[in-house]
């Protein structure tokens, strides 16, 4: 089903539909940016992001007049992305990522700032049993006794899939895990949502974008994965100083509770 709504200015969605800025690429698919008359900012970025982007976009536009349009993709596939020659203002990945495309002199790289943390959690449906994860002993009790699991495909480039495989191997259950798993693209937790899977395993901040689940809470520390996330300015952007305005306004301190209640860690 098609959701849509007002994204200050610039028509925002959740899935599969034509707008006129670019659409999400949450089925792992990426689609182009349409010309608008409207003065929306383009930002590249990862999922993760979406929650903080949404909630500082009021400020951003009362700041510089703006919108803000998205585009999504595992933080790999922004970089792709930025070198198969799409336009944007902001640029979002790893600060590897960033790195990579300032050396190819696609993004500013003194622009460049962290703005967030990513780490992983898990998900179950509502009518799921919903056990406590906080220890590696308990963590692997719920993997084990989750009647189905869902994570994202390796293939995309998705940094929580990788995790999380080395993490079944490090408590030995990989194979069980594997008998059990679907993998797909984009914000898998869909798919706990509408009953297909018990178990979403991703990026905290993606599995609390979705309605439906209950988020169990991240990764117990000592099986945590902590990616950074950088933002730059596109060399080729068409609102440099409003982009670096919501770089900045990313990375402020008093961004901080904003970032953690999406899911995220804040940047240090």
């Amino acid at each position: 089903m098609r959701r849509r709504r007002a994204f200050m200015g610039a028509p925002f969605l959740h899935g599969e539909t034509e707008i006129c800025v670019r659409a999400s690429g949450l089925d792992g698919t990426m689609r182009p940016f349409r010309e608008t008359p409207m003065a929306d900012i383009k930002v590249i970025t990862t999922v993760a992001m979406q929650g903080v982007i949404e909630k500082l976009a009021p400020a951003f536009a009362q700041k510089t007049g703006q919108g803000i349009a998205m585009a999504f993709g595992p933080p790999s596939a922004a970089v792709d992305m930025v070198r198969a020659g799409d336009n944007a203002d902001v640029v979002i990945s790893t600060p590897d990522g960033i790195a990579e495309l300032a050396r190819e002199g696609k993004v500013d790289g003194a622009s460049s700032k962290v703005v967030a943390r990513m780490i992983m959690g898990l998900a179950v449906g509502l009518n799921e049993p919903k056990p406590a994860i906080d220890t590696s002993a308990a963590f692997k009790r719920a993997l084990l006794d989750a009647r189905s699991i869902i994570h994202a495909d390796p293939s995309t480039g998705s940094p929580s899939a990788a995790h999380f495989l080395k993490v079944t191997k490090q408590l030995g259950i990989a194979d069980e895990i594997k008998r059990k798993t679907t993998l797909r693209a984009g914000v898998v937790a869909h798919a706990v949502a509408s009953g297909e899977c018990a178990m979403a395993v991703q990026q905290l901040a993606e599995l609390m974008l979705v309605d439906g689940v209950h988020v169990l809470g991240p990764f117990p520390a000592e099986l945590q994965n902590v990616v950074p996330l950088a933002a730059a300015v596109h060399t080729g952007a068409a609102a440099p100083e409003a982009a670096k305005a919501l770089i900045d306004l990313m990375a402020a301190p008093q961004t901080k509770a904003i970032v953690e209640a999406a899911g995220l860690l804040a940047a240090p």
